[in-house]
């Protein structure tokens, strides 16, 4: 494993304490600062996230904040691409661990290159990488070593 070395870029100090909200009944929600727990992993199988996913966002590209109706018009944009490409996806909130700060997000079954791929023509940071057991952040628009959450 990787030893996690804070990213020069300032949005990256919150990526490993994010807490995904997946909507529905039950809500899902996933604490990436703690091991995924086997019931978090039934609950994602579940709702059809089977294999391994991306989660990605159009929010705030470059880690610069935006406002809402600038996220919303981004994410409109997001989801027509999606749909245009042919993709199934989830809309998932990424937030704070106070939930002060969402940005919706998708988490999508597409090929991690591919999610990057995607996540840089957005501006996007970095996306968070489901491989089954834990989750991983991996750069976009800057580059790093992978880093595996929970964080040590």
């Amino acid at each position: 494993m990787i030893e996690y070395k804070k990213p020069d870029h300032e949005a990256w100090s919150s990526y490993p304490e994010t807490l995904l909200i997946l909507p529905g009944e039950p809500e899902i929600m996933i604490d990436l600062r703690e091991p995924i727990s086997g019931e978090a992993k039934k609950a994602l199988k579940a709702i059809g996230l089977d294999s391994p996913f991306a989660v990605l966002t159009s929010f705030n590209p470059r880690g610069v904040n935006q406002p809402a109706e600038e996220n919303a018009r981004l994410f409109g944009e997001l989801e027509s691409e999606l749909r245009g490409l042919g993709l199934e996806y989830s809309v998932i909130d990424a937030c704070s661990p106070n939930k002060d700060h969402c940005e919706c997000s998708v988490a999508m079954k597409i090929d991690r290159q591919a999610a990057i791929d995607m996540a840089f023509r957005w501006e996007q940071v970095a996306i968070f990488w489901w491989d089954l057991e834990r989750f991983w952040i991996y750069g976009a628009i800057t580059p790093i070593e992978p880093i595996s959450l929970p964080l040590p």
